[in-house]
């Protein structure tokens, strides 16, 4: 037996827009600049409230012709931000991002380290960060602070 449902107006058009924009449509935030575009920057609720370092996550894609290269970071909440790959800290201290190509900052590779951090992060709360880099110059972004991955709450 097949059963029809009825929706309303609002209901229906509520509907349509998350078919047509997505699951993550409003899981995300981006950032545009000149040439590149910085989506969802984001770091983990810090467990331990004494915590003075914390990881930071982005996909950079680079809207241009020319290669671009993330130089340096900083954020009024830590003392210092250092670009780190799986190994430890860049080795040319900058990550490049080809021409039409998107590089993720991840946990399993490249992203940002803050140490000296300033206060504890704590989950749906955001803070400002400046990007500088190479073409393009400076970029301020906000950084969003997601729940602990299950696996880290223990």
């Amino acid at each position: 037996m097949l059963r029809t449902l009825t929706l309303g107006a609002g209901a229906a058009a509520l509907l349509l827009a998350a078919l047509v924009l997505g699951p993550s449509a409003g899981l995300t935030h981006s950032h545009r600049g000149k040439n590149l575009e910085i989506v969802h920057p984001y770091t983990f609720e810090t467990t331990d409230r004494k915590a003075t370092t914390a990881q930071v996550f982005m996909v950079i894609k680079n809207t241009g012709s020319k290669p671009e290269r993330l130089l340096s970071a900083s954020t009024p909440r830590a003392a210092k931000v250092n670009l780190a790959v799986a190994e430890g800290v860049a080795r040319d201290a900058a990550f490049t991002v080809g021409p039409g190509k998107s590089l993720v900052l991840g946990p399993k590779g490249g992203h940002l380290v803050l140490t000296g951090g300033r206060k504890a992060f704590t989950a749906y709360d955001a803070f400002k960060m400046t990007l500088v880099f190479e073409r393009s110059g400076r970029m301020e972004i906000d950084v969003v602070v997601e729940e602990p991955l299950e696996d880290e709450k223990k």
